[in-house]
């Protein structure tokens, strides 16, 4: 009798063991299907398509990204403020390529320059204005616009000189002039570090750069002195588009808050 129980006993058992493998079975089976299922679903593939794009824009975008995180937002700022931002395309000749220069300027260095300088920013002189001329270790010199119409408008209202005060160290900014009392748009950026016997010429600086020298550097040099003066005059930036391609220029500028630009 003991021997038939435990025969009995170790079928029900089995029995048991074989109902729970097919239910195990079954459940996996189940959970393939529904992560089949998701993976397939709109929604997911959406948001693989938008982490792959994110990884590329990263990788496409990375020094563009930076340049464009370093610009400045301030809407209050107005022409009261000294403090100027001028934002450079095409660094390095390279399109897409740009960065942030912050000018403070100097009333007490040359007041004459620094009202003249506002006043161009205020109506907007700068957008499109290239770097026609780059001297490696000497200047960078911009300042003619790339509407002919616009340009004989400024280019007949010139300004006396300013007495030098401050001398042109690297990361000064002054206008150029032809002589005395010639002064209208044309402005140039100190590179060189021996750029001091322009004092004893005339050239009195107005700004300084306080941020982004590093992109100034980096301003297109490839044309040295090439970029004709006149025909820019004559033809502005049509001219330099087909013949000079690779040009650095400005695309914006803006009056930057003095707590902003110090923060």
């Amino acid at each position: 009798i003991a021997m038939g129980v435990k025969g009995n006993d170790g079928k029900a058992a089995k029995s048991k063991l074989s109902h729970q493998v097919v239910i195990i079975c079954a459940i996996a089976l189940l959970f393939v299907a529904a992560v089949k299922t998701i993976g397939s679903a709109p929604w997911h593939s959406k948001a693989v398509v938008r982490e792959e794009q994110h990884i590329n824009w990263l990788r496409d975008n990375t020094s563009s990204r930076q340049s464009a995180d370093s610009v400045i937002e301030d809407s209050s700022a107005s022409e009261e403020s000294n403090f100027i931002q001028f934002e450079f395309s095409n660094l390095g000749g390279v399109e897409g390529s740009t960065g942030i220069v912050l000018v403070e300027l100097h009333p007490e260095w040359a007041p004459l320059g620094v009202d003249r300088v506002k006043s161009l920013t205020a109506a907007s002189f700068w957008e499109g204005c290239r770097a026609f001329r780059v001297v490696p270790n000497f200047i960078v010199q911009l300042g003619i616009n790339g509407d002919p119409a616009t340009q004989k408008q400024w280019a007949s209202k010139k300004i006396e000189d300013d007495p030098v005060k401050k001398s042109n160290e690297r990361g000064t900014v002054t206008f150029a002039m032809a002589g005395k009392g010639t002064r209208t748009s044309q402005l140039f950026f100190n590179t060189g570090k021996k750029n001091g016997f322009l004092d004893k010429e005339g050239f009195a600086p107005f700004g300084a750069v306080i941020s982004g020298m590093d992109v100034v550097d980096r301003i297109y040099d490839g044309y040295r002195e090439k970029p004709d003066q006149g025909k820019i005059q004559r033809k502005g930036n049509e001219y330099l588009e087909e013949y000079f391609p690779r040009l650095s220029f400005i695309s914006k500028a803006r009056f930057i808050a003095r707590d902003t630009a110090l923060s």
